[in-house]
């Protein structure tokens, strides 16, 4: 009977765990006592979040009991204002939404049931299933895309600012000015490409640039590759009798390509403008012009000093930048086919009313962010001296 107790609320002594060990720590270490601070509010802003989600899907005009009736009334059957009365009783729709909403937190809380969709008539957890992972690996995969092309070309892009075209440093012969000067154009031009791909970015939906590569396909006769796998080996199971099947994989990424790509389209155009930023505006303080006085000059001089100090603040737009990602997956998981959690949150909000599978969705998301927000908060009070000697005192 214990170990069924334990077992049905194991997500709640898991929290408890982890406050627990926490606040023990925090007894003897600031460190400690900032990051159970910080896991305390995180709580509080899940606990808030959930409520202001649930009520939000209070908003949406009917509910899906009236769904589910209109679908049956379009097949023939008479439905009088008593049917639509039962359903709301037997989904719990006519409860208050106070108490809806404390019911749903509860089983959130001490199991992780995130509750029942009244559309798909099964346990959102069950209905979920693999999509949310899905769809949280291709926002990863997103954010990679746009860290590792924005962060160094975004370094080159403010290295580069006030460079010029030719090198016409005396202390240099003339072979060696000219050999300068072609890097330094080459450099100049690839440093004008990037800043027109960067505010292309931030001017060109997703879901526009998404259609563009798809009508590309088609002009130039190939097969599109929208979904996850193409007809042929969509069926296919990735081990057969003779073993890994390669040509899946091959096929999984011919098509894997296209999500990633128009999801972190616009996010490493807004972050390759964001590194540029904050390196250019860390080379013009006074730390870097004293150490240039000491001597310290080229690439030593501004990687270890602009380019060191403008990393950090990068680390707190991660959970920011998970969220704008997650927020073009929709539409563009419509455009190309994909039937992750993306679509399946268009189809609760837009076509069932599936107020509890909306509601899950938002909230995992709302928990992706704030969690990625809490790890970069104490990885940087950890690693980073300014802000450890900040919130530590």
């Amino acid at each position: 009977m214990i170990a069924d107790f334990f077992t049905s609320t194991w997500l709640l002594w898991v929290l408890l765990s982890v406050a627990g060990f926490l606040f023990w720590r925090s007894r003897s270490s600031k460190y400690f006592l900032y990051v159970f601070n910080r896991y305390l509010l995180a709580l509080m802003t899940l606990l808030i979040v959930s409520g202001i989600v649930f009520s939000l899907m209070e908003v949406l005009p009917g509910d899906c009991a009236e769904k589910y009736i209109a679908y049956k009334s379009s097949q023939g059957e008479m439905i009088t204002q008593a049917d639509i009365a039962a359903e709301r009783s037997r989904m719990g729709l006519d409860r208050s939404l106070i108490v809806r909403w404390s019911s749903w937190i509860t089983d959130l809380t001490l199991r992780g049931d995130l509750g029942f969709s009244c559309a798909k008539r099964q346990s959102v957890n069950i209905a979920l299933g693999d999509r949310f992972w899905m769809s949280f690996g291709f926002c990863i995969a997103g954010l990679l895309f746009a860290y590792l092309i924005a962060v160094p070309f975004g370094i080159l892009s403010a290295y580069m600012i006030n460079k010029p075209w030719l090198d016409k440093n005396p202390k240099y012969n003339k072979k060696q000015r000219w050999i300068n000067s072609i890097g330094l154009s080459f450099n100049k031009v690839l440093d004008l490409k990037l800043r027109m791909i960067s505010y292309l970015g931030l001017a060109l939906p997703n879901f526009l640039l998404a259609l563009s590569i798809i009508l590309l396909y088609v002009f130039a006769g190939e097969p599109v590759p929208t979904g996850l796998f193409s007809d042929q080996w969509s069926a296919e199971p990735w081990f057969a009798v003779s073993g890994f099947q390669y040509g899946k994989l091959t096929d999984f990424l011919s098509h894997i390509w296209l999500p990633i790509f128009v999801i972190g389209w616009a996010a490493t155009a807004l972050q390759l403008q964001t590194v540029r930023a904050l390196v250019v505006d860390e080379s013009n303080k006074l730390y870097v012009d004293a150490a240039r006085a000491r001597g310290v000059d080229g690439m030593s001089l501004w990687v270890g000093y602009p380019v060191r100090h403008s990393i950090s603040p990068l680390f707190n737009s991660i959970g920011f930048d998970f969220q704008r990602i997650f927020n073009d997956l929709p539409i563009v998981a419509i455009v190309i086919g994909m039937t992750d959690s993306a679509a399946l949150l268009i189809e609760a909000l837009a076509m069932t009313n599936d107020q509890e599978m909306a509601a899950a969705i938002l909230f995992l998301v709302a928990l992706v962010v704030i969690s990625m927000n809490f790890i970069t908060d104490i990885v940087l009070a950890a690693v980073d001296p300014r802000v450890r000697n900040s919130v530590l005192g």
